[in-house]
């Protein structure tokens, strides 16, 4: 059976796949030889298309206005790209524009790829830009329609057709090369979400072996299957793996608490190492004669209330505190110097009261409040209820109300992780509960 390879590009409002959206596709699918099918469309963004994309493309509002929307057109290109290579000129502006509108929908797609751009410099070198129009223009290449999606293509297609003739293309798949248990497929893994969450491995009994958080489940579940793992624990746990869960969270402090709430509740075998302190680190506020900020260890003290994940974020901490107060970091050239100014110039009596006043400032004194996070869509909410410092309960809720709550058990553990994102991120906290129990 022949490799098709799938020739793509596509239109948009923008650069950014975040904020902006796509007005058209192309896709041309070739199998070496022939052209065996086509596809065009424009597509309504449901967003304003500015002038300035107007002016390069020539797609304006008018005419995506009555164009499919993108999850009409989503099984179309499904199809067209199902056991191909997506191949276009720089292929990932294109490819993950086209990979986070169908996260958008719920759904997880990936295909291996090959980029022109990329292939071009490295086979056909010496030109000075690879960009379509310059390389084109280098080769003869006719395009009929500058910046129109199946113009594009169509030379994108030409391009590759001299690429195809050097050699034998190899696609990008995962950076790094996966060992997979005869027991986990790949379409398993193919299928897992991109998304913040937990994830869970089990044996093939059903018995649980591990669990697990990440921004981006299906990237963090794939850095257990790599060849390369080096330690003994790991590469048993690898062996090990038969079946694979996960559950979507939208946020990463939701699957922070969550991930520690449920090593907790079901002590799974492969995660007895996450017994440790978690937060190793911590600020206290020394008040022998002249007040100072030290990181020390939260194990030698616990009623520190500043506790950090790492060393250096305890530094950073440290460093943003002080430079808050005298304007300097605490490991610059001037930190001394600098104390012993403000100390000549306040008083060491104020300049403690001072120091003390920022330390304390930059903790979470409210003991009952509540964080709005992302939810696990665009059209939901994560609320996370805090009581007396624990997170008590993540709720996620949408317009009709709660749609899934979970009740998180009150450990110092949760709390510490709770602070540590807060004072990290900056996140903002809302006195009170959000009424959504």
């Amino acid at each position: 059976m022949s490799t098709i390879y799938s020739i793509i590009d596509i239109e948009t409002t923008g650069s950014h796949k975040k904020g902006h959206k796509i007005t058209e596709i192309a896709i041309i699918n070739y199998d070496g030889t022939n052209i065996i099918e086509e596809f065009s469309t424009l597509i309504n963004p449901e967003q304003n298309i500015p002038y300035s994309i107007t002016h390069l493309t020539g797609i304006d509002n008018q005419m995506v206005e009555t164009a499919p929307k993108f999850y009409q057109v989503a099984k179309k290109i499904i199809e067209m790209t199902e056991n191909s290579i997506f191949v276009a000129h720089n292929v990932y502006f294109d490819y993950n524009f086209i990979k986070y509108e169908f996260s958008e929908l719920g759904y997880s797609f990936s295909r291996p790829r090959i980029c022109t751009v990329r292939t071009a410099r490295k086979l056909i070198q010496g030109h000075k830009s690879y960009s379509l129009g310059k390389i084109c223009d280098d080769l003869n290449i006719p395009i009929t329609a500058r910046h129109r999606a199946m113009g594009d293509a169509q030379a994108t297609l030409k391009l590759f057709k001299i690429l195809l003739s050097k050699g034998e293309l190899h696609p990008d798949f995962q950076s790094k090369q996966l060992s997979l248990p005869s027991t986990v497929s790949q379409e398993k893994v193919d299928s897992l979400p991109e998304k913040p969450g937990i994830y869970y491995f089990y044996d093939k009994d059903h018995n649980l072996l591990y669990i697990g958080k990440s921004k981006n489940i299906k990237k963090r579940v794939l850095t257990h299957f790599r060849v390369d793992l080096k330690r003994k624990k790991d590469i048993e746990l690898k062996n090990q793996i038969s079946e694979i869960d996960f559950t979507i969270l939208g946020n990463e402090l939701a699957a922070l608490i969550l991930e520690a709430n449920e090593i907790k509740l079901k002590r799974p075998h492969f995660n007895r190492a996450l017994n440790r302190i978690r937060t190793p680190y911590a600020l206290k506020l020394n008040k022998k004669d002249l007040y100072s900020i030290e990181v020390v260890s939260s194990k030698t003290h616990p009623e520190a209330e500043l506790k950090f994940g790492s060393r250096k974020s305890a530094q950073n901490k440290r460093n943003s505190l002080y430079q808050a107060f005298l304007g300097v970091d605490a490991d610059g050239l001037f930190f001394e110097k600098t104390i012993e100014q403000r100390v000549n110039i306040l008083g060491q009596k104020q300049y403690n009261l001072m120091l003390e006043k920022i330390f304390f400032s930059r903790q979470v004194n409210t003991p009952n409040y509540h964080i709005n996070l992302k939810g696990r869509t665009t059209k939901e909410k994560c609320i996370i209820e805090v009581k007396d410092h624990f997170p008590q309960k993540v709720i996620f809720t949408g317009k009709s109300g709660i749609n899934k709550s979970y009740e998180i058990i009150a450990h110092e553990d949760m709390k510490n992780i709770m602070e540590a994102y807060i004072y990290k991120h900056k996140i903002k906290i809302h006195q009170g509960e959000s009424h959504q129990n």
